[in-house]
């Protein structure tokens, strides 16, 4: 019974030695050692991301232009909106701060009209108003726009009557006065041979203003009657026959494109054979487009501002108003450009509402399209001199120049 007890511990002993064995691995390649579980990782705090914020708006800056779409200078209109149109497409394109748009009224080359579509501008909210081209529509326009404290850039008008206009200071231009062009007009005319000049001149303020200052720097002429241009008002067969009954060897007409297209055809059909003058209001490609029979047009000899020496703002124009379709020799068009970028610059710098101060800042040795502008106290500016220009058939070139320096030259 002993024994057997004994021998029963012996045996329950050795059991449970080699139960220890066996779950305590005695061999470490038996059961690999379970990995250690991976170290928390430490939290850092994320940079802070920007706040999104949405660009300001452009400031809309509206700019209006007076063009002449109906009335005797039509054919001239599409030339003008065209050339405001490039400068306001190169305004928006050369920044973002500001967005300007263009507004377009008819002036009808009308004093009366102009008013009405001046108004028509300011109501809309423009800061500044281009035009307009006829000197009489301006004049009527800036009686409407100086009381209202909106200046306006001329383009074209270039009437002696502007400069001494009660205007505020609010009126400008870039184009010389006729004060000029006249003396340029009388050394065209001997430069050509003619000595015997008769004048045919408008009654508004452009042709009386050119006509007289003609007439004080030639002296006596063979023939002048002044007429009323306006569609109806006017014989342009007997305006032609008092040049024929008058014995004049030429003619220099202080028109517009239609009523000098009148004029002209008339003097065709009674066999007048002098040498035909006009001054910037025919001097264009586009005055053909006026005519019933261009074959009258032949000859036509004509003054227009010259645009000023090369530079970066003219090829600038003259490559985008012809990749728009334009012909670079148009009358006027340099100007508008530079009108509208004038009024544009006027409008960004201004602080108090009153543009006046600024477009005198800006026009000061401004480097445009058509040359480099000084406003003076009246708002003119002395210019580059004129082209001179001659129909050949239908054809247009400018191949002289006119300088108060050197006179009639080749360019």
């Amino acid at each position: 019974m002993k024994f057997t007890t004994k021998l029963f511990l012996i045996m329950v002993g050795l059991i449970v030695t080699s139960l220890v064995v066996a779950c305590g691995g005695g061999d470490d390649s038996a059961a690999p050692a379970a990995p250690a579980a991976p170290a928390a990782p430490t939290a850092t705090a994320e940079p802070a991301k920007p706040e999104k914020t949405e660009e300001a708006p452009a400031t809309v800056v509206k700019i209006g232009l007076l063009s002449p779409q109906t009335g005797p200078i039509a054919v001239y209109a599409p030339g003008f909106e065209d050339a405001a149109n490039v400068a306001i497409t190169a305004l928006n394109d050369s920044q973002k701060s500001h967005e300007f748009e263009l507004i377009v009224a008819d002036s009808g080359c009308d004093g009366t009209q102009a008013a009405t579509s001046a108004q028509s501008l300011i109501d809309s909210g423009v800061v500044g108003i281009v035009g307009a081209a006829c000197s009489g529509a301006t004049l009527g326009a800036i009686a409407v726009a100086a009381p209202a404290g909106v200046p306006m850039v001329s383009y074209a008008s270039t009437s002696p009557a502007v400069t001494t206009a009660d205007d505020d200071g609010y009126l400008f231009r870039v184009v010389p006065s006729d004060a000029q062009q006249s003396v340029a007009l009388v050394d065209v005319v001997k430069s050509v041979g003619s000595s015997n000049p008769g004048v045919l001149y408008m009654t508004n303020d452009y042709g009386a203003g050119l006509a007289e200052n003609f007439k004080g720097a030639w002296g006596s002429v063979c023939t002048e009657v002044g007429y009323d241009p306006t569609e109806g008002s006017y014989d342009a067969s007997t305006l032609a026959q008092a040049v024929v009954d008058g014995g004049c060897d030429s003619v220099v007409l202080m028109s517009y494109a239609t009523d000098g297209a009148a004029i002209m055809e008339e003097l065709l059909s009674q066999g007048f054979s002098g040498d035909l003058y006009g001054a910037d209001g025919v001097a264009d490609a586009a005055f053909v487009d006026s005519f019933t029979d261009t074959a009258a047009v032949d000859g036509l000899v004509a003054t227009k501002p010259r645009p000023g020496k090369d530079s970066s703002a003219k090829s600038t124009f003259e490559a985008a108003y012809a990749a728009a379709g334009g012909n670079t020799e148009g009358i006027y068009t340099h100007e508008t450009y530079d009108a509208v970028n004038i009024i544009a610059h006027a409008g960004k710098a201004d602080s108090d509402g009153d543009l006046r101060d600024d477009l005198a800042s800006i026009g000061s040795s401004y480097d445009g399209a058509s040359g480099s502008h000084t406003f003076d106290d009246n708002g003119d500016v002395p210019g580059t001199g004129y082209e001179i220009c001659r129909f050949s058939g239908t054809d247009f070139s400018c191949e002289q120049i006119w300088t108060s320096e050197g006179g009639v030259e080749g360019k």
